[in-house]
């Protein structure tokens, strides 16, 4: 698909769910808004979850020691 054709129809979509939601009653709104607030919450905290299963854990064993070497140059 056309990118521009892509983008134009998300921005459709979003004023279409903008326009619907200016059209409910005041508590329905305010339903709504704290719907969306909660659920980006969540979304936000899965995709932190996720992030942080996907690093590797540094365990104590796996890091490398520095220690002193001594060279002999003679």
């Amino acid at each position: 698909m056309n990118k521009e054709f892509v983008k134009k129809m998300v921005k459709a979509e979003i004023l279409r769910y903008e326009t619907l939601k200016e059209i409910l009653p005041g508590s329905a709104r305010r339903m709504v808004e704290s719907f969306e607030r909660n659920t980006s919450n969540l979304i936000r905290e899965i995709a932190v979850e996720i992030v942080k299963e996907d690093m590797p854990e540094e365990s104590s064993e796996d890091k490398k020691a520095a220690r002193k070497v001594n060279v002999d140059f003679s």
